[in-house]
């Protein structure tokens, strides 16, 4: 008979112990850890305290990743409160500016908008690849710029190693925020992009309310 053979037995016949409940202790079996023998009972006991630990850890890291998630979401609606109070162009993009750097600690920030105009450097040229890459791209994009012209936008460029470009679409393609940071692992390509993608409609929704 075959190890297997037993294994499949046992499984199948869960009453087998029950008939022949002092094998629980007379059957000895290696401890996982210091190669002592040890009863079937207390075997179960180990594994039981293993799967504790694992699933206590698995817990933390959910705990975590939740409060992480509260954080941001309370900084996303700090940027909601202050772009919705703002009744000039030029404050929204202070403001913008000034939540990035200080809620959400990002170095680097470039916003380039071709819906509209106005005396402002954010309304500089820009490519029609940048355009068509904006009006055909719903979600944000991590890691490397889509177009070496993005990271020109940057001042000491060849010093970033990771971008976010998050196209801000409202009725139409309006323009491209992106962000930059010198620590190559801030934005990476399988992060995830829930909240630039918020990012993007709301500064979307509070441009078109102030471009002319």
């Amino acid at each position: 008979m075959q190890t297997e053979d037993i294994a499949r037995y046992l499984a199948g016949h869960p009453e087998f112990f029950d008939q022949h409940p002092h094998l629980l202790t007379d059957i000895r079996v290696s401890h996982p850890f210091d190669g002592r023998a040890v009863s079937i009972a207390e075997r179960q006991i180990l594994n039981l305290r293993e799967k504790y630990k694992l699933l206590e850890t698995k817990l933390a890291e959910l705990i975590k990743f939740g409060e992480e998630n509260d954080a941001i979401a309370e900084k996303m609606h700090h940027l909601s409160r202050a772009l919705m109070t703002v009744r000039e162009l030029p404050t929204l993009l202070q403001v913008l500016k000034l939540n990035l750097h200080e809620d959400f600690g990002i170095p680097h920030v470039a916003l380039r908008i071709w819906h509209g105009s106005a005396p402002l450097a954010e309304f500089a040229a820009v490519s029609e690849a940048v355009k068509n890459w904006a009006a055909q791209t719903s979600q944000p994009h991590c890691g490397t710029v889509p177009m070496d012209e993005m990271a020109d936008w940057f001042a000491g460029a060849s010093l970033l190693r990771s971008f976010a470009a998050v196209p801000l679409q409202a009725e139409h393609s309006m323009g491209v925020l992106v962000l930059a940071s010198e620590d190559a692992q801030r934005f990476y390509p399988q992060m995830g992009t829930l909240y630039l993608q918020r990012l993007g409609e709301l500064l979307a929704a509070a441009l078109q309310r102030l471009l002319p």
